[in-house]
């Protein structure tokens, strides 16, 4: 669907704790933790997932795909090897023989312990997250969406999540708009930031009417500049700091020295939720900032 004929969806008319959450009014600073809290637990397992809800995390973020029999389970890798006792590919490998494997402790690798936690279903972690945590779904393979779709509608987890897609702004078509899905589940559109065309891309897309938006870029500046539009539109501004975003040296190891220049930079430039790997000193920021 064309920018030019779309009908744009009101951000500022919906009601429900996750858009709440999200939208701008709220002045806080969302945390996401990125495949829920693998410091102190399995990266994807229900055990990081309810670790993130116990330290007061807004969203986790999660990544999901099918075995060969058609099951969604929680996990990043295309393969087993780094984050459970087995190997070989997920989607080469049954429900089943997935649902054997132990997984290693925090991010894995072969000197990581291997504990009693197993690869979680889409639907156990959505189900361990509800009430607590929100849940970012990424997931890994496009042409698997509408089985993801299918889980969180079946179990009325509409308004728990949201779906990200990557779009292109300048092409003024957003293929996302026509899904049977959009508009009932919250989605977040991504794209890399061009240099001195981010409030541009901001009005085109606003047909998408998205609650928030996941961007890369390349100078800080070029998101300072889009928080007028930003406003206007009451998007919320997320940001990852993980050391493999390769946004600036805006990351998490730096951050660890230099809360304020990392961190506190991207808030001052607009930025209202922050997906970072290294939550417990990310909260305890905040909660300075807070107090100060």
């Amino acid at each position: 669907m064309s920018g030019s004929t779309a009908v744009a969806i009101s951000n500022s008319s919906r009601s429900s704790e996750i858009y709440d959450l999200m939208s701008r009014a709220n002045r806080g600073i969302i945390t996401i933790a990125h495949r829920a809290l693998w410091s102190a637990a399995p990266e994807n397992s229900l055990a990081a997932i309810r670790g993130a809800a116990e330290l007061g995390v807004e969203f986790v973020e999660i990544d999901t795909q099918a075995t060969s029999d058609g099951h969604l389970v929680v996990i990043h890798d295309k393969t087993l090897d780094r984050t459970t006792s087995g190997s070989g590919i997920v989607g080469a490998t049954s429900f089943s023989a997935v649902r054997e494997l132990r997984l290693r402790d925090g991010a894995g690798g072969d000197a990581a312990a291997l504990t009693d936690e197993r690869v979680p279903t889409l639907e156990e972690a959505l189900e361990e997250a509800r009430g607590r945590v929100f849940v970012n779904i990424d997931t890994k393979f496009p042409h698997e969406l509408p089985l993801v779709i299918a889980t969180v509608q079946r179990l009325g987890a509409e308004e728990h999540v949201i779906i990200k897609s990557d779009v292109v702004p300048e092409s003024r078509d957003f293929p996302v708009s026509t899904a049977d899905w959009f508009g009932s589940i919250p989605h977040m559109p991504m794209f890399p930031v061009r240099p001195g065309k981010f409030a541009a891309d901001l009005r085109l897309i606003e047909p998408l009417g998205a609650p928030m938006i996941e961007v890369k870029f390349t100078d800080l500046a070029d998101l300072a500049a889009g928080r007028e539009e930003l406003e206007r539109q009451n998007i919320r501004l997320w940001i990852n700091t993980l050391d493999v975003s390769h946004n600036l040296d805006f990351n998490d190891s730096r951050a660890i020295s230099d809360p304020e220049g990392v961190w506190g930079a991207l808030v001052e430039a607009g930025v209202g939720a922050i997906q970072t790997d290294t939550n417990i000193e990310f909260k305890r920021w905040l909660s300075g900032r807070k107090q100060a």
